[in-house]
């Protein structure tokens, strides 16, 4: 998405603003951002005590974590290492809890820390094995940029929409703000999310972000009939997603934008050109 990202922040003129990401996870694109310097600063939250170990452990503990990347064991017997310390987080350090959800994001299937088995299964017959994602050379130079920005950048746990109310500035500053959202899906959200939400929690959000006159924002959504609902009054476009791996398929998504929020028409995703087509 930072292609995506990085066209709508130039469009609407707020190249060097400060980034909000509530729904942080991996927080890919808000690293491209910052490092192309369309943004001066990231924000990222959380509530995940996973997600939240992992990224204070990759500021703070760089090269502890560069170091581990380099030499973990990449087979069953170590994944099922760092399941158990993903499943109990609260009985370990910040750096084995935060390298664990590393560990598992990268070779678990579709990245899901827990309930997911490994890519290639148990008995690692498959096509695909648990080691397929783990670039060591790559990962440790992604965790280099992210101890490099460790001063751009701010990692908090809370409640989305709390973390927005606390976070962004008010008054003026507000509009030199950049928010990207990308919420618990509808579908499927139970078993990819730890903090799943319910029908009202997406009704929640809506609520409050539709209130925002002035703030900047994007989200990605799942494509259901309950946020094409939530969301009728804000502009909706539809983006194709490629998934990789064992499941080779595309996905449409919705994206969502204030009226005054300026999107590109196209983008480049993992590589490849994709239209942004209005929802009607």
């Amino acid at each position: 998405m930072a292609k995506l990202l990085e066209a709508t922040i130039d469009l609407n003129g707020l190249r060097g603003a400060q980034y909000f990401e509530p729904y942080a996870g991996g927080a890919g694109a808000a690293l491209a951002l910052l490092d192309c310097g369309a943004v001066s600063k990231v924000h990222l939250n959380d509530r995940d005590a996973r997600i939240f170990a992992f990224w204070r452990a990759a500021i703070n503990q760089t090269s502890e974590m560069i170091d581990r990347v380099m030499s973990v064991p990449l087979n069953i017997g170590e994944w099922e290492k760092q399941r158990a310390i993903c499943r109990a987080p609260s009985r370990h350090s910040q750096l084995d809890v935060g390298f664990a959800a590393f560990y598992m994001n990268r070779c678990n299937r579709s990245g899901v820390l827990t309930g997911a088995g490994p890519i290639g299964g148990l008995a690692q017959q498959g096509k695909w094995r648990l080691d397929v994602r783990f670039y060591r050379s790559e990962l440790a130079r992604r965790l280099a940029t992210i101890g490099r920005n460790r001063k751009k950048i701010v990692v908090t746990r809370l409640d989305a929409i709390e973390f927005l109310k606390q976070r962004l500035p008010r008054g003026p500053m507000r509009r030199e703000s950049f928010v990207y959202l990308d919420p618990p899906y509808v579908v499927k959200g139970k078993r990819l999310y730890l903090n799943a939400y319910e029908e009202r929690d997406h009704k929640t959000l809506a609520d409050y972000m539709l209130k925002q006159q002035v703030l900047p924002w994007i989200m990605s959504y799942d494509d259901t009939p309950l946020v094409r609902n939530l969301y009728r009054s804000a502009s909706l476009a539809m983006l194709t997603i490629d998934y990789k791996l064992h499941n080779k398929r595309s996905a449409d998504e919705l994206v969502i934008t204030p009226e005054q929020v300026v999107t590109p028409s196209t983008c480049t995703i993992a590589g490849k050109y994709r239209q942004l087509v209005a929802v009607a």
